[in-house]
């Protein structure tokens, strides 16, 4: 098995305290990165869960956000950068819904899901770009996106349409950064078998037989998407940029519709 050591290197993830996210932020702990974590969840509550985790209070450092509030968030990158100068990996992990049908869906929560998986992103994009050209960091921002960004599916359309939007907007920033050396890369799972996709699966038959009739067999374990956040966070990844990384077990090629 190849060891990867992220010893000494500092990684800023947001959607921090998740139900893929703790498979991240154990794997990025083992490999020796320090991590810098946001969400939305209480400090006190984050704290409880990541001792849970196993992950030693020498090894994070926790900040409470909610990243739709864009000045909020700016702060928390700013304040970030102010005790870790040199930081130059960011994971834009936050985002998520449950099932949402168009024509019982609000324009308020449609606004909601879409910002929070979309606009949220551009936000954060912003606020550590300002500081990695002020400093001249050339940085790798990586976010999470999902195989239905490019596999259509009913049900959940502000999601899918901001995962497509996500992904898009990816990749025209690591063409307007490149001369900065500035890298934007994408992972994009199949259905995961954690946390929402994992209870929608389980709730809703005809998303399950959707699932099982694009995947080529299997569905993806968390541990498999933070081996992917691993791998782009490691000097192998050190030439990748612009690329949306299927970690989705073929279900992003619309096998079987």
């Amino acid at each position: 098995m190849i060891q990867i050591d992220l010893s000494g290197k500092l990684i800023f993830i947001t959607g921090a305290m998740g139900a893929i996210a703790e498979h991240m932020v154990k794997r990025l702990n083992a490999a020796g990165a320090t991590l810098v974590l946001i969400d939305v969840k209480p400090e006190h509550d984050a704290r409880k869960t990541l001792k849970l985790w196993q992950i030693s209070d020498q090894k994070y450092f926790y900040h409470p956000c909610d990243i739709t509030n864009s000045s909020q968030l700016a702060r928390v990158v700013e304040e970030s950068f102010e005790r870790f100068p040199g930081m130059d990996t960011v994971l834009g992990h936050a985002g998520g819904c449950g099932l949402h049908p168009f024509a019982t869906t609000s324009e308020s929560e449609f606004d909601r899901i879409f910002r929070f998986n979309f606009l949220a992103q551009v936000n954060l994009t912003r606020a550590v770009f300002a500081q990695w050209v002020k400093r001249k960091i050339p940085g790798h921002l990586i976010f999470t996106s999902s195989y239905v960004a490019r596999v259509p599916h009913t049900q959940i359309p502000a999601y899918a349409s901001a995962k497509a939007a996500l992904e898009n907007f990816a990749r025209c920033m690591a063409l307007e950064y490149a001369s900065s050396g500035i890298r934007v890369n994408v992972i994009s799972p199949g259905n995961v078998a954690a946390g929402s996709s994992l209870k929608v699966f389980e709730e809703d038959p005809a998303y399950r037989e959707f699932v099982l009739r694009v995947t080529l067999g299997k569905r993806n374990s968390p541990e498999s998407i933070a081996d992917a956040f691993v791998f782009l966070c490691s000097p192998l990844a050190a030439e990748i940029s612009g690329q949306i990384l299927g970690a989705d077990y073929g279900s992003g090629i619309g096998n079987r519709l």
